[in-house]
């Protein structure tokens, strides 16, 4: 009886399918059959800790949640729930993130050779990347083709910042 309550009490494994196939009858079978297991497992983890430490998990990465877990809990409207559908992921920003259009009094490329504006516009680093779907429009903001200076969302962007704080009031138009 304590034979058999100690296969059925066994993990899973090689060694537990070993002894469900050929019944061992006492615990010398048992001790018999498990020893070259045993010393299989054994060269298995000094082979292991010879190769190097092993790297731990991302500890930034969520663990999957159980069905069980899942079903249990309370549903909480702001956190996201396994199974359901997602909102679609845009890139950066999108157009109703784009800067407003100024009108000002003079062109955009005479009114940042204004020193004291150019003082304060920030110029974004030179990329090799495609800054735009046109290979021949000139940017003079950035100094690089991709896109025209009214389509620049950088010069844009700090463009409607002097504005807001009211540093451009004199080169604007009166709506």
């Amino acid at each position: 009886m304590t034979v058999h309550a100690f296969t059925k009490g066994m993990l899973p494994g090689p060694l537990c399918d070993l002894l469900f196939r050929y019944c061992p009858k006492t615990f010398c079978e048992i001790r018999r059959r498990a020893m070259p297991h045993i010393a299989a497992e054994d060269r298995v983890t000094e082979k292991r800790s010879s190769i190097g430490p092993v790297r731990p998990q991302a500890a930034g990465r969520p663990q999957p949640m159980r069905v069980h877990e899942a079903t249990t809990e309370k549903k909480d409207s702001g956190k996201q729930q396994p199974f359901e559908t997602r909102k679609p992921h845009t890139r950066g920003r999108t157009r109703g993130d784009a800067p407003p259009k100024h009108n000002f009094r003079v062109e955009l490329k005479e009114l940042i050779a204004i020193p004291n504006i150019a003082a304060r516009l920030k110029t974004p680093p030179k990329t090799e990347k495609k800054l735009g779907p046109s290979k021949n429009a000139w940017c003079e903001f950035r100094q690089a083709y991709g896109h025209a200076i009214r389509n620049c969302l950088s010069l844009g962007y700090q463009l409607d910042e002097l504005v807001k704080i009211s540093f451009l009031k004199d080169y604007l138009l009166e709506p």
